[in-house]
């Protein structure tokens, strides 16, 4: 078994609540997001650079000017890359935590049953033992053999792309 699939699996697992927590915060940026108003980047420009650093006062260039007359449009387009960033981050969160949970709902079903509990419940070995009636020994290898079938899983997906 490749070592470095079952060490990115075990970070999947870890991770679940880091990836559903970001996942959430992503959703709630996407629906309130945070935009940069006209009054924003006309101030922004307004304290672009320091007076007198190397032009006489009064002086306005060409490139300010052509940026004061298109605020609106600079606005509109930093609103939408900033829009584009969070869709993609999310949609990279949420198709990498999408796999893990139908990977798992591959797995054998006491073995789902054990991931569930141990990562994502975050339920101690001896109650999850207890839950299922079997000793400890039994729930670490049972745990171990999940892994590695979600590490085969991973490692056959990874090299078809």
């Amino acid at each position: 078994m490749n070592t470095e699939m079952k060490n990115r699996v075990l970070e999947l697992l870890d991770n679940y609540h880091k990836r559903a927590r970001l996942i959430a915060l992503l959703r709630y940026e996407l629906a309130h997001p945070a935009q940069v108003t006209e009054k924003d980047l006309i101030g922004a420009m307004n304290f672009a650079r320091q007076e007198g650093a190397g032009r006489p006062e009064g002086h306005i260039s060409n490139k300010t000017l052509y940026i004061a007359l298109n605020y609106q449009d600079q606005a509109r387009q930093l609103n939408a890359e900033t829009f584009q960033e969070i869709s993609a981050q999310l949609m990279k969160l949420e198709q990498e935590q999408d796999r893990l949970n139908y990977y798992l709902s591959l797995l054998e079903p006491r073995q789902e049953q054990v991931l569930r509990k141990a990562y994502l419940e975050k339920v101690p070995q001896e109650q999850v033992a207890r839950e299922l009636g079997v000793s400890v020994r039994s729930v670490q290898d049972i745990k171990a053999k999940a892994i590695d079938a979600l590490a085969e899983m991973y490692a056959f997906t990874a090299g078809l792309n």
